[in-house]
């Protein structure tokens, strides 16, 4: 009994002590805030000691006996405050500022216990002046829907709200308790409203962004559209150069001198047939080292092939070419390194064309000597193809400068005819114009498989018949 006696009796200590150690920090605060406000009080800046007294009431707003130094203190300075605002008014013709009036009242709203009777007479003053002057103000308004009116009705209303609701803050009818509420609940409209209008605003800007896309974009497929059609319109121009070497004899003279030096360096190129090119490639594959090369080679195909698409503006017909090319060489019975080989070939055979320069590519109107640079993109191919292993790059410089030869022997750069066009020369011509006749162009409309064969086979001498036959087996 006389252990639990003395537990009780250190148990109400500690809680006495804990009591008083609170109590002794909050009369020290209280004491750092009333010295603060009195500084500001007697410097003449009410505002600030309003400000400041405030955090002293909030600290004992909740006590029933409310300290008699701290209601004093916040009495002066709401009164000194609310005072020199009517001295002010009076000397600007009656009209107190508006902004630092609501404020006042709604620092008297929340903060009661600072209220007295010569507050109340100031304050009530205030609001009568203030009252009549906007209801005379009013009256010169006579349209009750125009915009001064109802800015003016609005301030009325809000100041005879506001005069009744401090009325009966003070006499106990609301609480602040209330008033707190009514104020987060304007809050909460106010950034509801303000939420509103930023997810409008990115709304509108959102759309303005995707508007300015779609221009850009628009403008950038016309762009290409254009530049692809004058390109398309380039090469429609110079498969036909032969006319133009019948009206010119001298650009026919040095277009076939030309065509000799070239020759002369690419001689080695037709000194293998294509059995002996394919034993070649066979052998070179043969080893496991070299076989790990042919997915770096595929690669460098495709990013070479792409890179040729963008410049000559005919998107993926570097894939599509050699898709059907590898589908032809199958067909063919090729072995399936030589196949691979041909696949790869047929990705980068126009290469040549990247040496080109761009505004010749895209000029709306051809010279001669700027076609003659057009066709000579045949011959440029090879200094694009140093990635090529050399055992079967000659498959990689076939494609490129013999890929526009004829079966009569009256295309170009040599003008060879029938067998002794290389087969990948040979099925790349077929494959790049079944591809162009059945993919839309500016000067032609697309065309159907059916079609696009029947249309190559109506032109003699320039495809060969066997790989046409092929052709038609796997389309």
């Amino acid at each position: 009994m006389k252990t639990k006696s003395l537990l009780l009796a250190a148990f109400f200590a500690i809680a006495a002590f804990g009591f008083g150690a609170v109590s002794a920090q909050e009369s020290n605060e209280n004491e750092k805030i009333l010295e603060r406000t009195k500084e500001y009080y007697n410097s003449g800046n009410y505002a600030k000691a309003i400000e400041s007294i405030n955090q002293a009431i909030d600290l004992k707003e909740n006590q029933k006996a409310f300290p008699e130094n701290v209601r004093l203190m916040a009495e002066a300075a709401y009164f000194d405050y609310v005072d020199s605002m009517a001295k002010n008014a009076k000397a600007n013709g009656g009209r107190v500022n508006a902004k630092a009036f609501d404020h006042y009242i709604l620092q008297l709203e929340l903060h009661p216990q600072a209220a007295s009777q010569r507050i109340f007479t100031v304050v009530e003053s205030l609001f009568e002046s203030e009252l009549e002057a906007l209801q005379v103000e009013r009256k010169k308004y006579t349209d009750s829907k125009g915009n001064m009116w109802t800015k003016t009705n609005d301030r009325i209303e809000y100041l005879e709200k506001k005069q009744n609701e401090l009325f009966d803050v003070v006499s106990g009818r609301i609480t602040v308790a209330q008033i707190k509420l009514e104020l987060a609940e304007i809050e909460m409209a106010k950034l509801d409203r303000a939420l509103k209008f930023a997810v409008l605003g990115v709304g509108i800007l959102l759309v303005i962004v995707v508007i300015i896309l779609i221009v850009i974009v628009y403008k950038n497929y016309k762009r290409r559209k254009q530049a692809q059609m004058h390109f398309e319109t380039s090469m429609e121009v110079i498969s036909s150069m032969g006319k133009d070497f019948q009206e010119n004899p001298d650009l026919a003279a040095a277009a076939a001198e030309d065509s000799k030096k070239r020759l002369a360096s690419s001689a080695a190129l037709l000194g293998k047939g294509d059995d002996e090119l394919s034993k070649q490639i066979m052998e070179f594959f043969s080893t496991v080292e070299h076989r790990k090369m042919i997915a770096d080679l595929q690669n460098k195909c495709f990013a070479l092939g792409d890179k040729i698409d963008k410049y000559t503006f005919r998107q993926r017909t570097s894939r599509k070419v050699s898709e059907l090319v590898l589908k032809l060489c199958n067909e063919a019975k090729l072995n399936h390194d030589v196949a691979l080989v041909c696949y790869c070939a047929s990705m980068v055979y126009d290469a040549g064309f990247l040496a080109v320069p761009k505004n010749i590519m895209t000029a709306e109107q051809l010279t001669m000597t700027e076609r003659q640079k057009i066709r000579n993109h045949v011959h440029e191919a090879a200094n694009y193809f140093d990635f090529v292993p050399e055992q079967i790059r000659p498959i990689f410089l076939q494609a490129a400068e013999f890929h526009h030869e004829n079966m009569d022997g009256k295309g170009y750069l040599a003008g060879l005819s029938g067998t002794k066009i290389p087969f990948i020369a040979r099925v790349i011509r077929v494959c790049e114009s079944y591809i162009s006749l059945t993919s839309k162009r500016a000067y032609r409309e697309i065309m159907d498989s059916d079609a696009a064969v029947k249309e190559m086979k109506s032109k003699d001498g320039i495809y060969d018949p066997k790989i046409i036959g092929l052709l038609e087996k796997v389309i």
